[in-house]
């Protein structure tokens, strides 16, 4: 793998351009695919909607254990609160740490069947959670989710992409993203609906049916894209020390509101990642079957848009830990009011994210993307402005939501599109496990620093302290995909 990425040649310009007078190939592709209208069969939508259902039983354990934590402490009364808190942090652990490993293997062992293995494994966990008799087995479960959803991921993009002509390539991107996020965000929702028609425990449960629903659409309508090739040996010592980098920095970050941030564990961590992430990174370099492949930063789109996305997953994954908190603690919300509040972002950025693929694919991200990273900071600054103590819906949350979701909606789902828009089909799967494995991580990061400042308090100024910075890193990411994402004009040259 180590030898094998390059540019593609529509933004790579490696080839001399003709004459102003003669009539480019951009300008022949482009036209082209303008005027031919583009038939997909219906299989590779079918596949589609099966890689869809596996980034949904990923994203949703990332949120939806949160809101039902309290009713699940209370199943196992006298459990210790330093093994309770890894109910919570196992799986965003496990999935962030194995998300690089899983798209390399993937990519170099067989995208469908890593495929298979993480969604059987996702159902048996599932399982395990729902019906867990202690907290430890719970923990375990939980830890086994993390790792099969990470290796069900990647590798159904990688699985679903190359079925598509690259004219198409956004809106698919832009529909698998948007079911993933509405998931996450629809979370909630699911865990009220669990404790109001049963218990807690069903909330791991109703995964079990969506994972076998996913395993036969894998039998069905998915066939392999991988080319394997093993002629080289796979770099276990730099899977290691990627790996571990990974671990050692959510570990860290996860611990640090827990532990307190001076403790040795949390200090050890990251003193440990900054060990290790060098000495991975010139391992990478230098082997020649590598976990992962520096040049990949080379291609001026992917190393832009994993720069936008560490900016924007900031904003999306503190805010959808950050907002049932506030509705619970501030407003005095019920559990299941905190559900239904949260609905209208994950619909709205659903549609948005489907709508926007569209428009990529015809007009590229730069200016779509800059608009929408604007419009999700307007609802951090609409929630300065108006979320206070007195509970006001309609004027308050409501547009927070609105804005959220038609910003969020197009600028999470096609920033992974843009990261991969040059990234050549046998590289896919380990791409995305880069771009995934960093989305996690610095939701984590995000995370950890809100309840960091929040410090068990419920201040309105904590609030807006947290909504400014969420709204700050957002509205850099206009003038960074604007000023250093390739011009939109070469995509269709492609």
């Amino acid at each position: 793998m180590g030898r094998t990425f390059s540019l593609r040649q529509g933004r790579a310009g490696a080839s001399p351009a003709p004459p102003a007078s003669t009539p480019t190939a951009a300008t022949a592709s482009a036209a082209t695919a303008m005027a031919v209208p583009v038939v997909v069969d219906r299989a590779a939508w079918l596949a589609l909607a099966t890689g869809s259902l596996a980034f949904v039983l990923g994203t949703i354990n990332v949120t939806v254990t949160n809101v039902a934590f309290t009713e699940i402490l209370a199943s196992f009364p006298g459990a210790s609160p330093s093994l309770t808190g890894w109910i919570l942090t196992g799986y965003a652990l496990s999935f962030a740490t194995m998300m690089l490993a899983a798209g390399r293997l993937a990519d170099r062992y067989g995208r469908l069947r890593v495929f298979r293995l993480g969604l059987a494994g996702l159902a048996v966990s599932s399982m395990a959670a729902g019906m867990a008799p202690s907290v430890p087995l719970l923990v375990l479960a939980r830890v086994v989710q993390g790792i099969c959803g990470a290796m069900a991921v990647p590798a159904s993009l990688g699985l679903v992409l190359p079925r598509f002509p690259q004219a198409k390539q956004a809106t698919v991107v832009g529909i698998w993203a948007s079911v993933g996020m509405a998931a996450s965000g629809l979370a909630p929702v699911l865990a009220a609906l669990a404790l109001k028609l049963a218990s807690w425990r069903w909330m791991y449960l109703v995964l079990v049916p969506i994972a076998a629903l996913g395993l036969v659409g894998a039998k069905l309508f998915m066939d392999e894209t991988a080319t394997t090739d093993r002629s080289r040996r796979l770099d276990l010592l730099g899977m290691v020390l990627g790996s571990g980098s990974v671990f050692l920095v959510v570990f860290a970050t996860l611990r640090g509101p827990v532990a307190g941030w001076g403790s040795p564990a949390v200090v050890g961590g990251f003193v440990a990642a900054v060990v290790l992430l060098p000495l991975f990174l010139v391992r990478s370099s230098r082997h020649p079957e590598p976990l992962f492949d520096p040049r990949l930063f080379r291609i001026r789109s992917f190393a832009v848009a994993n720069a936008a996305v560490a900016l924007s997953m900031v904003g999306a994954f503190t805010s959808w830990v950050l907002w049932p908190i506030f509705l619970k603690n501030v407003w005095g919300y019920s559990v299941w009011q905190v559900g239904l509040a949260f609905t209208v972002s994950p619909l709205v950025s659903g549609a948005m994210a489907i709508g926007g693929g569209r428009w990529a694919d015809t007009r590229g991200y730069r200016s779509l993307l800059a608009m929408a990273a604007v419009v999700s900071a307007l609802g951090q600054l609409w929630a300065i402005a108006f979320l206070g103590e007195e509970p006001r819906y309609w004027l308050a949350f409501f547009p927070v939501t609105l804005l959220f979701g038609l910003g969020m909606g197009p600028l999470a789902s096609l920033l992974n599109a843009a990261a991969l828009a040059d990234i050549e089909s046998r590289a896919i799967a380990t791409a995305n496990g880069v771009h995934q494995s960093l989305r996690y991580a610095v939701g984590g990061m995000g995370t950890a620093m809100a309840l960091a400042i929040l410090n068990g308090q419920h201040d309105i100024w904590r609030y807006n302290l947290l909504w400014a910075i969420l709204g700050g890193c957002q509205i850099l990411v206009a003038p960074l995909l604007l000023l250093f994402y390739p011009r939109s004009g070469t995509r269709l040259a492609r």
